[in-house]
């Protein structure tokens, strides 16, 4: 079976990668993980998310992927023991000295590799494996038919590992993510979760001879971007995943919103749901899913290494582009005894009567609704809802679940 492996940046992220279809979701700690600036779970919360899985026959993987100095080791022994305790049901390691530190200290903690580690070849996946990891992501290097050599001749040695894969999210310029340029220039250090995305500014150029002339690479008329990344989509190329031995499809996204998280999910679940059955994926249904996560903020999407077409993904631009805005939650949808339905959402973006809302539940068909009558929190009827995170209500026709997401077409904005 196949894995749907999401991003959750915070419990809200993690109950909707849930709700819209993951069947596992990786979260960080507030230490030793490589997203130090997300909204990051206490042991407390992690205690509370794993229960959360638990009942719902989910799973729940904690980073620990920091290339670790000599003084974090105690102080990751003591926390794999903490995870341990909240029953967590694996510890993401890029470090062999984390991974032998947390393999000393909780023998019985899966540990799955991290893309970190840049796994390669099929000596270092039986490697790891011999070590004790029950997983590896694998590098994002490598082409599908590597990845497919990989897994035979892991097979050939009845090594039971599992591989992991990106298929969709952010793509980093440096091989595997292992960059300096952020310690360099700002002292903040990616490779221990502080990362200031320097790949993503604007550069010139200095003629050696003429130092004191600085040069613009013409690229377009916003600057030049020679390090940045377009991000990966792989929905064309997820049965190939699986042929190639893939049982882990992991989508990249812990900084992104809710939104991305619910979107993005769903559009795979779809797809995977579809290979799982048998079932060929149309040209249409593929562009369906294609327009989903382009719905959602994104750089253009190219396939990365993974067809052997190096280079493709270098971008032009540090921008971002969506066809939608996100203009909330649904907090309740409770029926009014008339036949309809009384809807509570927490706003996220500001909308206004006439405008036509797009509900995207986290199964079956997206309902479209234009605004009439709504009221704010003390039922006042506004024409605008303009404040950020301000409840509104209105009355509407279907029942939607609690966290389904809103979004507006961006051509419809008024």
């Amino acid at each position: 079976m196949i894995e749907l492996l999401a991003p959750g940046g915070n419990k809200v992220k993690m109950k909707t990668a849930f709700d819209y279809g993951a069947d596992a979701v990786y979260i960080g700690g507030d230490v030793f993980g490589l997203r130090a600036n997300a909204d990051n779970f206490t042991l407390d919360e992690i205690a509370q998310s794993v229960d959360y899985a638990n009942s719902i026959n989910k799973k729940i993987y904690v980073t620990m992927n920091i290339i670790a100095r000599s003084h974090d080791l105690p102080e990751m022994a003591k926390y794999a023991k903490e995870l341990k305790k909240a029953g967590v049901h694996g510890v993401i390691i890029s470090d062999p000295g984390a991974f032998l530190t947390v393999k000393e200290a909780e023998p019985d903690l899966p540990i799955h590799v991290s893309t970190q580690a840049n796994n390669l070849n099929w000596k270092t996946c039986e490697f790891w494996h011999k070590m004790g990891a029950v997983r590896v992501n694998l590098a994002r290097e490598l082409t599908l038919p590597e990845i497919a050599e990989i897994r035979k001749k892991l097979d050939e040695r009845n090594c039971g590992l599992e591989l992991e894969a990106f298929v969709h999210g952010a793509m980093c310029m440096s091989f595997s993510g292992r960059c300096m340029l952020s310690d360099y220039f700002v002292n903040r250090s990616s490779n221990r979760g502080d990362c200031a995305q320097p790949c993503r500014w604007n550069y010139k150029i200095i003629e050696t001879t003429r130092p004191d002339e600085i040069l613009d690479i013409e690229e377009n008329d916003r600057g030049t971007f020679l390090f940045n990344s377009k991000d990966l989509c792989m929905l064309k190329q997820l049965k190939a995943f699986k042929e190639a031995g893939v049982s882990s499809f992991k989508i990249e996204g812990r900084m992104k919103s809710e939104f991305y998280v619910a979107v993005t999910v769903r559009a795979y679940r779809v797809a995977i749901d579809m290979i799982e059955r048998g079932e060929e994926i149309s040209e249409e249904t593929l562009e369906k899913l294609l327009s989903e996560v382009c719905s959602v903020s994104h750089r253009d999407y190219c396939t990365g290494f993974y067809l052997g077409d190096r280079g493709s993904q270098i971008y032009e631009t540090s921008s971002y582009k969506r066809e939608t805005d996100f203009i909330g939650t649904v907090d309740s949808c409770e029926a009014d005894g008339d036949g309809n339905y009384i809807l509570t959402m927490t706003q996220r973006g500001t909308f206004s009567v006439g405008d036509e809302l797009e509900f995207v539940p986290a199964e079956g068909e997206i309902i479209k609704y234009t605004v009439g009558e709504m009221k704010n929190s003390v039922g006042e009827i506004i024409e605008r809802a303009p404040h950020a995170m301000m409840q509104v209500t209105m009355k509407v026709s279907f029942k939607v679940a609690q966290g389904t997401v809103i979004r507006r077409r961006k051509a419809e904005v008024k």
